[in-house]
C-alpha cells in the first residue's frame, strides 16, 4: 500500500534542494551519450511487502540490470530523497543528477556479489597507503594550517575508532601503513553492507582518501567537513593564488554532491 501523504513533504523538500543546486537537466546530454527523455508524470514512494520502493507513475524503479530497487524500513527518508531526484528531472534524464539512485543501484547490481565486494575492498585499501590525509607537508604555512585543521581530527578519530596506528609523512613515496592496520580496516570494510560499501567507494574516490571516506560514512564528519578535508591542497593554493570562478565552483559543487549523497545513503544502512 502507499505511504501516508504527509511523507510528500520530504519529496517537496528534496525537489527544492536539487533545483537550487542546479543539478537538474534541461537539455539533452552530449552527442556521446544517448538522450533519454522523461517518460513519467510523477515520482513517489510506496510500501510493498515491508520494503520501500521508489515509483515512477506507480511503477517501481529498477537497476540497470533489471532488479527492483527495494529499501529497508529504516531507509524511508532515503526513499523519498531518491524520489526527489526523479521528480526534479526535466525534459531529459541526467545521470549526474541521480547520485542517490546511482549509489543504490551500484550496491544492488555490483556489490551484492562477493567477488566484486572483495575487489572493491582491495581497491579501497590501496588508497590507505597513499592517503592524502596522511600526507602532512611542512610548508607553506597556509597548507600546514589547513592540514592540522582538517586532516588531524580525522586521523585521530580513525586511530581511536579502530585501535590502529597510522603513519604520517611529508613524502608520498615513503608512506606505508602497517599490516596490522591494513588488516584491521579490511575486516571493517568486509563487514559493511553493500550500500555502505558503495557509499565509501564513491566518497573515497572523490576525496582521494580512505580515511576521509570512512569518517563520512560513519557519520563522524559532515559532508561539508569531508569536502573541506578533501580540498585542503586546492584551498591552500586558492589562498595563495586566488579563486578561479568557473573551474573551482564546478569542482566544489560536484564534490559536495558526491559526498552528500554518500552520507545520505548510509543513514539506516
Amino acid at each position: 500500500m502507499k505511504t501516508a501523504n504527509p511523507g510528500r513533504h520530504l519529496l517537496q523538500s528534496a525537489s527544492r534542494v536539487f533545483r537550487v543546486r542546479g543539478i537538474c537537466t534541461t537539455r539533452p546530454p552530449s552527442d556521446k551519450a544517448p538522450a533519454v527523455r522523461r517518460f513519467w508524470r510523477s515520482a513517489g514512494v510506496d510500501s510493498r511487502n515491508g520494503k520501500y520502493v521508489v515509483t515512477l507513475d506507480d511503477r517501481p524503479i529498477k537497476t540497470p540490470n533489471g532488479a527492483q530497487v527495494q529499501l529497508a524500513p529504516s531507509q524511508r527518508t532515503l526513499a523519498w530523497l531518491m524520489a526527489g531526484e526523479w521528480e526534479t528531472q526535466k525534459e531529459f534524464i541526467g545521470a549526474h543528477s541521480l547520485p542517490l539512485t546511482s549509489l543504490v543501484c551500484r550496491s544492488i547490481d555490483g556489490l551484492s556479489d562477493t567477488a566484486t565486494r572483495a575487489d572493491v575492498v582491495d581497491k579501497l585499501l590501496k588508497y590507505f597507503h597513499t592517503d592524502s590525509a596522511c600526507l602532512h607537508e611542512e610548508y607553506p604555512h597556509t597548507l600546514v594550517e589547513l592540514q592540522q585543521r582538517h586532516y588531524t581530527p580525522i586521523v585521530e578519530w580513525t586511530r581511536k575508532a579502530y585501535g590502529i596506528e597510522i603513519s604520517l609523512t611529508s613524502d608520498m613515496f615513503a608512506l606505508k601503513q602497517t599490516e596490522q592496520a591494513t588488516q584491521t580496516l579490511r575486516k571493517v570494510l568486509t563487514e559493511f553492507s553493500p550500500l555502505k560499501l558503495a557509499a565509501l567507494e564513491k566518497a573515497t574516490m572523490a576525496a582521494k582518501s580512505l580515511l576521509i571516506g570512512l569518517a563520512l560514512v560513519e557519520h563522524h564528519v559532515s559532508a561539508e567537513d569531508a569536502a573541506m578535508a578533501a580540498q585542503v591542497e586546492s584551498n591552500s593554493q586558492t589562498q595563495l593564488w586566488g579563486h578561479l570562478e568557473n573551474a573551482h565552483d564546478i569542482d566544489n559543487a560536484a564534490l559536495r554532491q558526491i559526498l552528500g549523497a554518500s552520507a545520505c545513503v548510509t543513514i539506516g544502512a
